[in-house]
C-alpha cells in the first residue's frame, strides 16, 4: 500500500440510521491513497455492525474502525481520531451528514495539483424530517479555483464574521491540525479551534461547488437541550480571546463577544421553555453564569466595543437584548 494521502475521520455515536447513505456515497472508488477512519463511540445502536458491514463490502476501500471502551463525546473522539493517522491532510467528515458521490475525488485532484493548507468548499443544510432544504451556503472568497496566499489574518476574519467555522467543509494539513487544535472542550469544538487553525494556513484554496449536505435533526448536540449547549459560550470566549491576543483583530472580538451574550440570552430563553428536572436547569444556569464571571464579560464593555468598530447596529441589537433579558430574568 502506497501513502496516505487524506485521511478521512468520522466520529460515530448512534448514527445507525444515517451511516448507510453517507458510506453509499463515499466508499465506492475510494481512491487507494485515501483511508477512512472510523471511531464508534461506545454506541448504543447498530452502527458498529453497519460500519463492519460495508467494510466488507469494499474491500478494496482503506478502512480502519476504532472502538472506544467508554463514551467520550465529540470532542475527544475528534482529537484520538486525529492521532490516529500520518496522513498529509484531514477531513473531519460528521456521520450523520451527507457527501457528494465524486467529492473526494475532486478533493484529491485539487490537493494533489496545489498543495494548499486548506481546501475550503460550499456545503447546504437540509432538514431531517422532510429532507427539505434550508439554506446553500458559499464563502465569501474570490477569487475561486486557485490557490491563495493568506493575507492580515483574512481566513479568521472570514471565519467569524460569516459564521463559517465547521470542521466538515475544510480539508487542512493534518500537522497545522495537530499542532493548533486544542480539544479540551466538551462540546462546539469546531467554533473553539477551527478559525484558529485558519489563521495558521499560510495558503488556501476555494471550490466553490457544493460537497456536504448538512443534516439538521432533534436530538444533536446543537438542537437537545443539555449541559452540553453551555459549552458554546465558551467557544466563542476562546476565540474572542485569540481575536484580541495574537490576531490582532478587534471587530471579530467585538463581534464575538456579542455573539457569546446573544448566546447566553438565547440558552436561558430556551431553558424557561424546555420540559427538564429543575435540578439540571440549575445546573445549566450555573455553569454558564460561571463562565460569564471567568471571563469577565461586560455588557457594557461589549457594547462599547461595537461602537468602536462601527458595528452600530449590533451594539443596538446587544442594548436591546440586554434590557429585554434583564427585564424577564429579574
Amino acid at each position: 500500500m502506497g501513502k496516505i494521502e487524506l485521511s478521512i475521520l468520522i466520529p460515530v455515536f448512534n448514527v445507525g440510521v444515517y451511516l448507510p447513505e453517507l458510506l453509499e456515497s463515499l466508499l465506492p472508488n475510494l481512491p487507494a491513497n485515501v483511508e477512512v477512519i472510523f471511531y464508534d463511540d461506545c454506541s448504543q445502536d447498530d452502527s458498529l455492525a453497519i460500519i463492519r458491514k460495508y467494510q466488507q463490502i469494499y474491500t478494496d476501500a482503506f478502512i480502519r474502525v476504532l472502538c472506544g471502551q467508554e463514551n467520550k463525546g465529540i470532542t475527544q473522539v475528534r482529537q484520538c481520531l486525529l492521532h490516529s493517522t500520518q496522513a498529509e491532510y484531514i477531513w473531519f467528515i460528521d456521520s450523520d451528514d451527507k457527501v457528494e458521490s465524486l467529492a473526494v475525488q475532486q478533493i484529491m485532484g485539487i490537493l494533489k495539483q496545489y498543495h494548499p493548507d486548506v481546501l475550503l468548499f460550499d456545503y447546504d443544510v437540509f432538514f431531517d424530517n422532510t429532507g427539505k432544504l434550508k439554506s446553500k451556503e458559499h464563502l465569501s472568497i474570490a477569487p475561486a479555483n486557485t490557490l491563495l496566499h493568506q493575507k492580515n489574518g483574512n481566513l479568521f476574519h472570514l471565519a467569524i464574521m460569516d459564521g463559517k467555522h465547521y470542521f466538515w467543509n475544510k480539508v487542512f494539513r493534518r500537522q497545522l491540525a495537530t499542532k493548533v487544535c486544542r480539544f479540551t472542550i466538551p462540546a462546539y469544538e469546531d467554533i473553539a479551534n477551527t478559525p484558529s487553525l485558519l489563521h495558521e494556513c499560510q495558503t488556501y484554496f476555494y471550490y466553490p461547488q457544493v460537497l456536504v449536505h448538512y443534516r439538521i435533526w432533534p436530538n444533536s448536540i446543537v438542537q437537545k437541550m443539555s449541559l452540553k449547549q453551555v459549552y458554546g459560550i465558551e467557544a466563542y470566549l476562546t476565540q474572542a480571546f485569540y481575536a484580541e491576543t495574537i490576531v490582532g483583530d478587534e471587530k471579530c472580538c467585538a463581534y464575538l463577544l456579542y455573539k457569546a451574550h446573544l448566546y447566553y440570552f438565547r440558552l436561558c430563553r430556551k431553558l424557561a421553555k424546555t420540559a427538564m428536572p429543575e435540578k439540571e436547569k440549575k445546573a445549566i444556569l450555573h455553569k454558564a453564569a460561571e463562565l460569564f464571571v471567568v471571563k469577565r464579560l461586560s455588557i457594557l464593555t461589549t457594547i462599547l466595543l461595537l461602537l468602536r468598530t462601527h458595528m452600530w447596529d449590533k451594539a443596538a441589537k446587544l442594548m436591546l437584548k440586554s434590557a429585554l433579558f434583564a427585564l424577564t430574568h429579574k
